[in-house]
């Protein structure tokens, strides 16, 4: 549920609907990905002016005081225009992972620095093995000499490369898959002990391999409870992930009809050949359908409650309906569809990897069986 006031959220929505005009169009979104950085620093220092960094955070942390579903709207917006920043990776999982934590202390500076601009945490939670599941570690933490040290190796951590700060879950009890004995730890990038492999993702955004070998690291949970913790957060991405998607449905669905009432062929528009009347209509489904379910899904989220069943029900619907409305905008444009210069191959990449962050739908599909 929002906690932020309608007319709040309207001004968040509108200052972000504004900028991204003025300053985001698809040459520039281009330019961004490609550089070194695979983001714009400045661009990410007028988020954390215009307050965006902040929404999801309490007062107290330098924050707005919503949650993550006062977000919805700008990342609406985000998936409308593409945008390659960081803010579901720092914002929405390496931040709501903070703002869950018992040490404190410690999360509150480094909340207070993310919403600043100034830290941008990246968290690493993937594996070889995970498949989606949080509870697959076998990264592991040992304690020497008074300082815990972590070994393994974790894969595709978002933006992981052009982290300030890491959090790395390690298992220091039990075997890989069980939940307990898994905790959240505190990593400085430049540690010794730590590699990171940074590369481009299909979407244009940036991802990380990362390598831990005698890492130092700081504990930041208690009780070997991140396991529980981690669900909490990625399924608090997920109505994130899944808001960015229907943002990019919507744009793909009206492109594509713009498209076929402009593309002639026989001496007519091809929108008007029926077979592609009836694909248009389902594609308009599939968009509508998602984001009723988003807006059906908010109505009993729980913030900081159990959203399992919930969020892979959503997850299920953000892959498959991603999938066919994704793969029938390539095909309605034809041949230019599948050029890089037109960017309906670029929303169809980004709601792609979407569909396949935080795990596919045997995981999510197994989840529901199971009650959650």
């Amino acid at each position: 549920m929002s906690t932020l006031n309608a007319e709040a959220r309207a001004l968040l929505d509108h200052s972000v609907e504004r900028y991204l005009r003025q300053h985001y169009d698809f040459p520039a979104r281009r330019r961004i990905a490609a550089g070194a950085a695979g983001y714009s620093p400045d661009h990410w220092q007028r988020f954390a002016e215009l307050g965006w960094l902040g929404i999801p955070f309490t007062e107290a942390d330098g924050g707005l005081g919503g949650t993550p579903a006062d977000t919805l709207g700008l990342m609406r917006a985000f998936g409308e225009a593409l945008v390659v920043e960081p803010y579901l990776a720092v914002v929405g999982l390496a931040g709501q992972a903070l703002a869950r934590v018992a040490d404190t202390a410690t999360a509150s500076g480094l909340l207070a620095a993310l919403v600043a601009g100034q830290a941008r945490p990246a968290l690493a939670w993937e594996e070889a093995g995970s498949r989606g599941n949080p509870a697959l570690v076998s990264v592991r933490a040992h304690h020497q000499g008074g300082q815990w040290r972590l070994n393994g190796d974790k894969i595709g951590v978002p933006h992981g490369a052009q982290a300030t700060h890491l959090l790395v879950s390690a298992r220091h009890a039990g075997e890989a898959a069980e939940t307990h004995g898994v905790d959240l730890f505190l990593l400085d990038p430049a540690a010794g002990g730590v590699t990171l492999t940074g590369y481009p993702t299909v979407d244009g955004h940036r991802a990380a391999n990362l390598t831990l070998d005698d890492a130092p690291a700081r504990p930041l949970t208690a009780d070997a409870q991140a396991v529980a913790l981690l669900r909490q957060v990625l399924d608090q991405a997920i109505l994130m992930a899944t808001a960015e998607a229907t943002g990019i449905m919507q744009t793909l669905l009206d492109k594509t009809l713009d498209y076929t009432r402009t593309r002639h062929q026989f001496g007519v528009p091809i929108a008007s050949f029926q077979v592609l009347q009836h694909r248009l209509a389902d594609m308009y489904i599939a968009c509508t359908g998602t984001a009723h379910l988003l807006e059906h899904t908010l109505t009993g989220w729980r913030p900081h409650g159990d959203n399992q069943t919930a969020a892979a029900l959503l997850k299920v619907r953000l892959n498959q309906a991603g999938r066919y409305l994704g793969q029938q905008a390539i095909q309605l444009h034809g041949g230019i569809g599948m050029t890089d210069e037109l960017d309906v191959g670029h929303y169809f990449k980004r709601l792609t990897a979407l569909g396949v962050q935080f795990g596919g739908d045997d995981y999510f599909l197994r989840r529901i069986w199971a009650g959650g």
